[in-house]
C-alpha cells in the first residue's frame, strides 16, 4: 500500500515540473523522499548541466494521517500537496553556478501533517 500511495503522489506532481524532468522516488527511514532534477539547457559550453535537486521529503506522520483519511479528505490532501509543491516550484530558482562536474546543491521540501491539513486556498 505504502509503494501505491508513493507512485500515486509522483504521479499526482509530476506535471508540476518540466517535461524532461529526472523524478525518482523511495522510503528513506519511514519517510516517503522524491527526488526531481532536470537538464537546464541553458549553458551551451555544459549541455548536460542540471538543475538544482529537489528532495520533497513526506515525513511518516502525515503519510499515516493520509492513510486514516475517508476519500474525500484524501482528495482535499491532494489539492493540498500539489498547491504547495506548485507554489515553491514558482519561487524555485533552478539554476546553480557549479560546472557540470561538482556537486548540485538541493533543495529540500518538507511536506508535514499540517501541510496537508490545511485547507485549499479556493474553499
Amino acid at each position: 500500500m505504502a509503494e501505491d500511495i508513493l507512485d500515486y503522489w509522483v504521479r499526482l506532481i509530476k506535471t508540476i515540473f518540466p517535461e524532461n524532468a529526472w523524478i525518482t522516488s523511495c522510503f528513506f527511514n519511514n519517510d516517503c523522499l522524491i527526488q526531481i532534477d532536470w537538464k537546464l539547457k541553458n549553458d551551451p559550453r555544459h549541455p548536460t548541466k542540471r538543475s538544482k535537486k529537489i528532495e520533497i521529503i513526506i515525513k511518516e506522520g502525515a503519510i499515516e494521517n493520509y492513510l486514516d483519511k475517508n476519500k474525500k479528505d484524501r482528495e482535499l490532501s491532494d489539492i493540498m500537496l500539489k498547491e504547495f509543491i506548485y507554489e515553491r516550484y514558482n519561487h524555485f530558482s533552478p539554476d546553480n553556478d557549479i560546472c557540470t562536474t561538482h556537486y548540485v546543491p538541493k533543495e529540500k521540501w518538507l511536506i508535514s501533517r499540517e501541510v496537508l491539513n490545511y485547507k485549499p486556498s479556493f474553499c
